[in-house]
């Protein structure tokens, strides 16, 4: 005689390995998604910051030129924290926070935006730029350099500056 067993049912709980899997891969996509999403709305707020200091700063350069008839005749770093109060470091010259000019547009700016601390190489060779930079020669060549983070950005006119590896050069002609 045979005895009949009732016959057990198995219920399934719980998530095969492909299933598992499929949410990890899913996960990871949109965390990389959010992470380089992230890192392009952290470069922008940078070059916001930027382009807003030089607007700054070329208002107070364009005022002081309104009331001494002249354009200050110094060079110097734009800003303020440059690390070791440098903008412009490497081959090609040196430029650091200038105290004449500071005291030149000081009636015309009250407080001196930061505008930059981080370092864009520009060429191979150590060679980088932070922020901006009032560069005078004379009264029909004097302007104002500033470096935004990125290649192909525009500029404050809207033309898309010069890419130097890490960033993009701008620059403001204010002389005559």
């Amino acid at each position: 005689m045979y005895l009949m067993l009732p016959h057990k049912k198995f219920s399934r709980s719980g998530f095969t390995i492909v299933e598992l899997l499929i949410v990890i891969v899913v996960i990871a996509i949109l965390a990389a998604i959010t992470i380089v999403a992230f890192n392009g709305i952290q470069q922008r707020a940078r070059n916001s910051q930027i382009v807003q200091g030089v607007t700054m700063y070329e208002k107070a350069i364009r005022l002081y030129q309104a009331g001494t008839g002249t354009l200050p005749s110094v060079t110097g770093c734009l800003g303020a924290n440059y690390p070791s109060d440098q903008c412009w470091t490497g081959i090609n010259g040196n430029r650091t926070v200038n105290a004449s000019l500071d005291t030149m547009l000081s009636a015309y700016i009250s407080t001196k935006p930061t505008l930059s601390t981080r370092q864009l190489q520009i060429t191979a060779a150590p060679d980088y730029r932070l922020g901006a930079t009032y560069n005078y020669v004379s009264q029909a060549d004097a302007r104002i350099v500033y470096y935004l983070e990125g290649a192909s950005q525009r500029c404050i006119n809207g033309v898309v500056g010069t890419t130097e590896m890490q960033g993009t050069q701008c620059v403001i002609q204010l002389g005559l």
